[in-house]
């Protein structure tokens, strides 16, 4: 028995000491867990603090808050307020892979038509000039001209600034060719200048630098797979490109369909919630599906960017996405600035600034040489030059994946993140020296092309129509017949309409109407589509709360054009000019008045009483409504009040006085009237009745019919000789 005993004890002993180990362990694991998420939720609110005092901060600055976002990653890692870096780091390249998802929305098909002269005859030429230009300087290996420069000038150890192949230099090239969509856009927006060619011919550019982004990150991940430091690229590219046609081909005409009709299907069911996390979806899985066949994330949200580029939801997408974008994105730039080594700069200024000159300058000399080549002139080359003369944050995807693959050394990475970070902070300052040199040219050697700088190549901005049901589209035909532009002209007003129902956008779009699929009462979306300010927004939504919620966007947005929207009834249209609208059509009264019309006319009225007549009526329901608004009756509001109209002939007769003013002499004739009498029974929903001690509700009318004047009163004094309150006809 004891040794039974002694042999269960013995074996029993192991097995309690490893569940105890695994008990530890998974205490460890949990605790270390949860000091993770914890750390990410400090660090989270932490980038939340600094997106809600930079972002502020830094537009009353009219500065960019990208370099806000640079500023306070440097600040943040000097201080150690990022507790895990590494977590974040991982999140913050989402912020990247939205934008590539995007750029990609934005390579249509007809947008690059539209641009293909600026985009292939100056973009792509100055790409690889840029590039050759860089690489140039970096060859060859361990002996590079620029190498020998700055080792000469500044004594720069040869560790820190020798290149050590053909692939990296040229890595290092074509990342430098690049320019900041961000900031460069953002600056043409603010003033204005997106519409000219000036704007043209810089939107064609950054295109073409996002397309050349994509072979660059084909090519990182030959070079790890390779592991090619000293050995080309070149005798693998063939074969590795026919596996990423063959990959992504497959892919692209998989995604085209599929992706097309999931897209259909969610929005068919008009849930906003849906369509947002169908966008995210399709981010995420297009990404792990590139990764899987061996190449980058980024390539794939661009790749399901650019298959969603031609879909009638491209517009509602961008702007669903834009706020993940942007958060993101600054979290990107963020952790970017931590990446700045405060040490490295100090120590290594000469380099810094040596590389920083020799960016801006090459880079300009390049465009400027160019530009004259494809149309523009020497003034707006110049410009172009300049205010595409900084690096771009598509080099810091570049910089980032080289060093996560070792392709770039670490130091030499860290180095030319710095001189990117501060080429986009010039980016202002060199827009305002181009801008002077440029209209210094301009005086002193007169160019006959200064003109051309001006031309709008996009004079007329659109009417918008939000809603595009049968009433939107018969306002459309209205709007596309050439006498709506006036007797001379030629074509009718430009306009473009949203709509939120698939079927009603794709059946539209098959008939010829301009409509896109998005909310065209949010400014993301109108923004999306290229409109910046729209001539006027006519809100066609029936619903009252969310033509209200339009209006209210759209002019908080757009302080100064015309809106106008359907009302459901007289409250609805007090409420709906409140909230800005220009106009607003009440369409039940309008039905009304029609068919009234058409009765009186064909009851042989004259058709210029008949409309004086309508005009009457509308008057007198906006009279009704703002006098129930302010006794705040709400019952009242649900009835019209009857209306009462007296006409008089009023003659003006001049008579001398003794300050020569003319003077007018009322002479009343017979009285005639039309009235809907007190007392008597009218008939709705419900039955109304009115006896003679309610005349104070009757709305009169004294029109003076040589003049074409009326006054109305709600309250008329019986002994008033001009009108008679209850007096029959």
């Amino acid at each position: 028995m004891s040794v039974c005993w002694m042999l269960w004890r013995t074996a029993t002993i192991p097995e309690r000491a490893r569940q105890h180990r695994l008990r530890v362990y998974a205490s460890v694991d949990v605790a270390s867990a949860v000091d993770v998420i914890n750390d990410l939720g400090l660090d989270t609110l932490t980038f939340l603090a600094v997106t809600v005092s930079v972002v502020p901060a830094f537009r009353m600055i009219k500065a960019s808050p990208i370099l806000g976002f640079f500023f306070a990653g440097v600040v943040l890692n000097q201080l150690g307020l990022i507790r895990n870096l590494t977590d974040v780091k991982v999140l913050s390249e989402w912020g990247i892979l939205f934008l590539l998802f995007e750029m990609g929305l934005e390579l249509s098909l007809a947008r690059l038509k539209a641009l293909a002269k600026f985009a292939f005859g100056l973009g792509l030429t100055q790409v690889l000039l840029s590039t050759l230009a860089f690489t140039a300087f970096e060859l060859p290996p361990n002996g590079a001209i620029g190498t020998r420069i700055l080792e000469f000038l500044f004594h720069s150890r040869p560790d820190l600034v020798n290149i050590r192949s053909i692939d990296e230099a040229v890595v290092i090239g074509a990342a430098l060719s690049l320019s900041s969509s961000a900031f460069v856009l953002q600056l043409l927006a603010e003033k204005g200048e997106l519409p000219t060619r000036f704007g043209s011919a810089t939107l064609g550019i950054l295109l073409l630098q996002d397309i050349a982004v994509v072979p660059l990150l084909v090519i990182l991940p030959v070079l790890e797979s390779q592991n090619l430091v000293e050995e080309s690229i070149w005798p693998m590219l063939a074969k590795e490109s026919l596996k990423a046609l063959g990959g992504l081909g497959l892919l692209s005409l998989g995604g085209k369909y599929l992706l097309r009709r999931v897209f259909e299907v969610v929005a068919e069911t008009r849930s906003s919630e849906a369509f947002v996390a169908l966008c995210l979806l399709t981010v995420a899985g297009t990404s792990l599906l590139t990764q899987e066949l061996g190449f980058s994330d980024t390539l794939g949200a661009f790749l399901a960017g650019a298959l969603l580029a031609e879909t009638n939801f491209r517009t509602q997408i961008e702007a669903d996405i834009r706020p993940f974008r942007g958060l993101l994105l600054g979290l990107f730039f963020v952790t970017t600035g931590t990446s700045i080594d405060m040490q490295l700069l100090i120590r290594e200024w000469p380099n810094v600034l040596s590389l920083l000159a020799g960016l801006i300058v090459i880079k300009t000399l390049i465009i400027t040489a160019i530009g004259p080549r494809v149309g523009l002139t020497l003034q707006e080359s110049i410009r172009i030059g300049l205010l595409l003369s900084q690096g771009g944050e598509f080099g810091f995807v570049v910089f980032s994946l080289a060093n996560r693959l070792g392709v770039l050394p670490l130091e030499l990475n860290k180095l030319l993140i710095i001189v990117v970070v501060l080429s986009m902070a010039l980016t202002p300052l060199l827009n305002d020296v181009g801008r002077k040199v440029a209209d210094f040219i301009g005086e002193k050697f007169e160019d006959e092309g200064k003109i051309d700088g001006s031309i709008n190549f996009d004079a007329s901005e659109p009417v918008v129509i939000v809603g595009f049901g049968q009433k939107a589209q018969i306002l459309a035909n209205f709007l596309s017949t050439p006498l709506a532009s006036g007797i001379d002209g030629d074509a009718g007003w430009p306009y473009v309409a949203f709509d939120l129902d698939p079927s009603v956008v794709k059946t539209s779009r098959k008939l010829g109407f301009p409509v896109l699929y998005g909310d065209g009462s949010r400014p993301a979306v109108l923004q999306s589509a290229g409109i910046n300010s729209p001539k006027a927004v006519m809100v066609m939504y029936t619903g009252k709360t969310r033509t209200l919620e339009a209006v209210q966007r759209i002019r908080l947005a757009f302080p100064a054009i015309p809106i106008y929207a359907r009302a459901q009834d007289m409250m609805h249209l007090l409420d709906l000019k409140k909230a800005g609208a220009t106009d607003a059509i009440l369409e039940n009264a309008e039905t009304s008045l029609q068919l009234g019309s058409k009765l009186l006319k064909g009851l042989g009225v004259m058709s210029d009483d008949v409309s004086f007549l309508s005009q009457l009526v509308r008057d007198s329901m906006v009279l009704q409504a703002q006098e129930t608004l302010a006794r705040n009756d709400e019952q009242e509001s649900k009835v019209m009040k009857p209306l009462q109209v007296k006409v008089t002939d009023l003659v003006a007769v001049r008579t001398a006085s003794t300050n020569d003013q003319p003077q007018m002499v009322k002479q009343t004739s017979e009285w005639s009237t039309f009235k809907s009498p007190a007392g008597t029974e009218q008939s709705c929903d419900d039955k109304l009745h009115l006896d003679d001690e309610e005349a104070k509700g009757v709305l009169y009318c004294e029109i003076d019919t040589g003049n074409n004047v009326q006054s109305y009163t709600d309250r008329v004094d019986v002994n008033d000789p001009v009108g008679v309150a209850n007096e029959e006809p």
